[in-house]
């Protein structure tokens, strides 16, 4: 920021030969300049307290001054980055203004604050800077006589965060501020909603710890369940005393961080459950062939249970190797057979009671014949793949005639589905989903490759219409099927791929009969690529 004619101007007089006796001091020159502790972002961001220090480097002024609100106050420094007490450091009397070159200013109250920096110069001065990697020009403006530079300092001050939350208990809001026991049956869940608004809060996490005796040490890990949901079903499965905690942050880039927790008065109490220890939700394999059963409460550890489970495949008994309660997560059994499962296995699984209990002593219920939903590693990314996300992995292609949308009036599974719809006069829809990382076959695999298709009922001149699913870049290979199929039901289009191209893009189109009559409208959902196993 130095004016470069003034600088050659002061380099020239030094080099220029005089004696002693003829010197004269180079001339004055101005500029102007200043910096802060926080950078240069248009909007300086601090929490309720801190303070930020002011730097004016401006050369040759004629005056200067700085101005803070009347209810923030000047720090006298040097200040060190591990004083947390700043009172001691407030520059009694307490004034508005101050003419130094560097001011530290704490901020006593939340909210937009300002901090004015106003220098006058006999001339023109220039500031020249940037923010947000764009550069800028500020140049003086001439009042009277003198050239004044007027810089206003906006500061964000964050107030402390203050936590918020409602409890409830079933259909029963907690008293959480209460010291009142809350009691819960064992595999209960109790909702935590957090409520919190002061101090813009970016994120929580509930902790529900083992409350402990006067004098006892920890011994594992007083954590028993977490969320950071800001609605959260917390499910209480094992008999004991508990505290619910909830601690409240701030962070992101740029914005002073802060946390601040929350510990709920009233204690919880989990007492046995009144329900029935039993099979609940689906049977799953997993990736790794254990066989994952679901009940609703914890178990007690248990071993030596094999003799009373049966493993049914493909109609045939298997070896049970062993069962035994899941180690990250106690309301699982997972179930090893002694020989290998294969996707295409049909499996069922039942237990003829034995001597397993939940972890609030209530004896598991027997349970016969329930299927086995077999592992599937789709290759697709599940954005494309479930169109859950509701957003932009599906478009249109670039010579779509048709319409092209997500949609929730039908959907196989979830909410969404892709909807293309063709109307008379129009030669295609057409869609297309590009792959961030692309699928790469390997070579002597087969791969089975399959959607789910609904055909609105009502359509008109779907004689000779095909629909395909092309694998880009290779363009032989696509799912195509005329349209064969019953109006208002949803079925599954599968077909088998072999070969070793990589696949970057789908491209899905409904192609118009010869007369361009056609008009209907279809969704598909539930695109899935994934390796074919076959029993030896």
């Amino acid at each position: 920021m130095k004016n470069a004619i003034r600088i050659l101007a002061v380099l020239a007089i030094l080099f220029v030969g005089c004696d002693d006796n003829e010197y004269e001091a180079p001339f004055p020159f101005s500029d102007i300049g200043f910096y802060t502790s926080k950078g240069t972002l248009n909007d300086l961001q601090v929490n309720l307290d801190d303070y930020v220090s002011f730097t004016d480097l401006s050369q040759g002024a004629v005056s200067h001054s700085w101005r803070i609100d009347k209810t923030d106050v000047f720090l006298e420094g040097p200040i060190d980055r591990t004083d947390t007490i700043l009172d001691q450091f407030i520059i009694e009397p307490r004034s508005t203004t101050s003419f130094e070159k560097t001011v530290h200013v704490q901020f006593k109250t939340s909210g937009m604050k300002k901090v004015r920096l106003y220098n006058t110069f006999n001339e023109m001065v220039v500031f020249k800077g940037n923010r947000g990697d764009v550069d800028y020009e500020m140049p003086a403006k001439k009042e009277g006589d003198l050239y004044v530079i007027d810089t206003t300092f906006l500061v964000k001050v964050y107030p402390k965060l203050v936590p918020k939350i409602k409890v409830r208990n079933g259909d029963v809001v907690v008293n959480h501020e209460a010291t009142d026991t809350v009691y819960i049956e064992a595999g209960n869940t109790m909702e935590f909603t957090d409520l919190s608004t002061i101090g813009e809060p970016t994120g929580r996490s509930w902790n529900i710890r083992r409350a402990l005796k006067p004098g006892e040490e920890v011994a594992e890990n007083p954590v028993v369940n977490s969320s950071g949901d800001s609605l959260a079903n917390i499910a209480f499965n094992k008999l004991g005393a508990f505290r619910a905690t909830m601690n409240l942050s701030r962070s992101g880039q740029n914005i002073p961080g802060d946390s601040e927790t929350y510990v709920m008065n009233a204690p919880i109490r989990v007492i046995p459950s009144s329900q029935p220890f039993e099979l609940t939700g689906e049977i799953r394999e997993l990736e790794d062939e254990t066989i994952q059963v679901p009940y609703n409460g914890e178990f007690t550890p248990f071993g030596g249970q094999e003799e009373f489970f049966t493993v049914m495949v493909n109609g045939e008994a298997f070896e049970v190797a062993s069962v035994a309660v899941n180690a990250n997560d106690a309301t699982k059994m997972d179930i090893k057979l002694a020989a290998p499962i294969y996707r295409p296995d049909v499996i069922t699984v039942s237990y003829a009671g034995g001597s397993i209990e939940s972890s609030d002593t209530r004896e598991a219920l027997p349970f016969n014949d329930e299927p086995v939903i077999m592992s599937t590693v789709n290759l697709i990314p599940a954005a494309i793949a479930g169109l859950e996300t509701g957003a932009d992995s599906w478009g249109t292609f670039w010579s779509n005639k048709g319409t092209v949308e997500y949609s929730t009036e039908q959907a196989a599974t979830g909410d969404y589905s892709l909807k293309l719809q063709i109307e008379a006069g129009q030669d295609n829809a057409e869609a297309s989903a590009k792959f961030e990382n692309p699928i790469i076959f390997e070579e002597g695999k087969t791969y089975i490759v399959s959607y789910d298709m609904y055909v609105e009922p009502g359509a008109v001149g779907s004689d000779d219409v095909e629909t395909g699913l092309f694998l880009l870049q290779n363009w032989n290979f696509q799912v195509r099927t005329v349209f064969e199929h019953p109006e208002g039901t949803w079925i599954t289009i599968t077909n088998e791929y072999v070969n070793t191209s990589t696949l970057s893009q789908f491209y899905l189109r409904i192609l118009s009969n010869a007369e361009k009559t056609t008009d209907m409208t279809v969704y598909y959902d539930n695109f899935i690529i994934l390796e074919k196993e076959e029993r030896p």
